[in-house]
């Protein structure tokens, strides 16, 4: 079956096995200083407002257009005192590699709001010299007056949601732009001095024939986007795709279909010079996604907004997806003294969790085995304090007996190119 990753641009980043690390001896992550606050790390920030939402949906994501307006500036203001909270509380060591704006549709909130909330974060985070900055937008939520502002405001990377080419299989999603929209979006991009732009497409949608995608693929092609993301569709629990797929009403295409058009998506963009670097991404050289990059290489992030996860030093934690709870103004105080009593990290936080050695040397072995260079073995003794082969005896050998993984130098194991498309199975063997 074709791998189906949750986008790692969601408030949740990859489902299929968060980034974690040993936790701290104590109830909170480690206040700033030490060796692992040094390391790279990111901003995710969430927007929940979209015009609407898609009937595949299950993130946080707030549907209504102008009937939440309202909320817009309050909860750009929230996400500025959730920022200087995290900064005063956590204290790290160096700013942010990455700052990722991630939704629900960022380009809601209007160009102006959102590059004044850019420069607000900047100044309360800091922002590592040649930071990737990425606003992910819909058609039909940009223009290029807009465009230009949020380019002039820093943002350096757009990543645009397409979905399909065709009009009727956007209908079935209930995405509510077109690609007459999708197109004047990525040429207001472009004019507006955009040179790294992301497009995403899915495969495996209702009525979606192989034909009809590889033709929607080759137009997204012929405008040379410098990534590409391809996600087979997921029916998740409490969508409204569920509750027809329930009712025999949700007609999909086999395991077949789904097998054969990530195939011909995986041919023809490395065809075209793009490289398959994770399991569901290409870039043209240079053009990786340095911030999704962080998730798979199992990085600290900090995640801003209502639904949005952290993971800090061995800690993870959410933050509540309620508006009204989110955006209620903190008690007053220090940072430290707003943090409230039995080790709970913050008002907002809905939950946390340390994450015990065993779950940590598990994900970080299937994270980098989603990337196609895949996982450097010394590197992964250095971080877990344990071989990879020690840590799941049998398990290596077993899988490169079957074709699954192969070795590469130097003491490289990566996916064998048959296995990509199973690659969910291989990763089950870490758990």
């Amino acid at each position: 079956m074709v791998p189906v990753p949750a986008r790692p641009t969601a408030a949740d980043p990859p489902r299929a096995g968060s980034a974690c690390s040993t936790p701290a001896s104590h109830g909170t992550p480690a206040m700033g200083g030490g060796h692992l606050a040094a390391r790279p790390w990111g901003l995710y920030v969430h927007v929940p407002f979209c015009p609407y939402k898609c009937d595949y949906c299950d993130f946080v994501a707030v549907g209504g257009g102008t009937r939440v307006a309202r909320w817009h500036t309050p909860y750009a203001e929230a996400v500025t005192r959730e920022a200087a909270h995290w900064m005063a509380t956590l204290a790290p060591a160096s700013p942010p590699v990455s700052i990722f704006y991630g939704g629900g549709t960022p380009t809601m909130l209007g160009a102006e709001r959102l590059a004044s909330l850019h420069t607000a974060l900047v100044r309360r985070c800091g922002l590592t010299a040649g930071a990737e900055v990425t606003v992910e937008c819909n058609p039909g939520t940009v223009d290029l007056a807009g465009l230009r502002t949020l380019r002039a405001a820093g943002v350096n990377r757009l990543s645009i949601g397409l979905q399909a080419m065709q009009d009727t299989l956007l209908l079935a999603l209930n995405r509510r732009h077109t690609a007459a929209e999708f197109l004047a979006a990525y040429q207001a991009a472009r004019t507006a001095g955009f040179r790294n732009i992301s497009v995403d497409l899915m495969l495996a949608l209702p009525g979606q024939s192989l034909a009809n995608f590889a033709v929607g693929l080759d137009q997204v092609l012929a405008l040379g986007p410098e990534h590409l993301s391809a996600y087979a569709l997921q029916v998740e629990e409490g969508t409204p795709f569920f509750a027809r797929a329930r009712r025999g009403q949700l007609a999909l295409p086999g395991e077949d279909a789904d097998a054969a058009a990530f195939a011909l998506c995986r041919a023809r963009l490395i065809a075209a010079g793009y490289e398959h670097y994770e399991i569901s991404n290409f870039a043209l050289p240079g053009h990786r996604c340095r911030h999704n990059l962080l998730y798979w290489h199992d990085a600290d992030y900090l995640g801003l907004g209502i639904g949005a996860h952290s993971h800090w030093q061995g800690w993870r934690w959410a933050n509540t997806d309620r508006l009204a709870v989110y955006c209620a103004e903190p008690p007053a105080g220090a940072p430290e003294e707003r943090l409230p009593p039995q080790g709970a990290l913050a008002p907002w936080v809905a939950w946390q969790e340390a994450v015990d050695e065993a779950r940590a040397r598990s994900e970080g072995a299937f994270l980098g085995l989603r990337l196609l260079d895949g996982l450097d073995e010394d590197a992964y003794a250095r971080r877990y304090g344990i071989a990879l082969r020690a840590a799941f005896p049998g398990v290596v050998e077993r899988l490169l007996a079957r074709g699954l993984l192969q070795e590469a130098p130097p003491r490289r194991l990566r996916l064998a190119s048959d296995a990509v498309a199973i690659a969910n199975r291989v990763f089950a063997e870490f758990v």
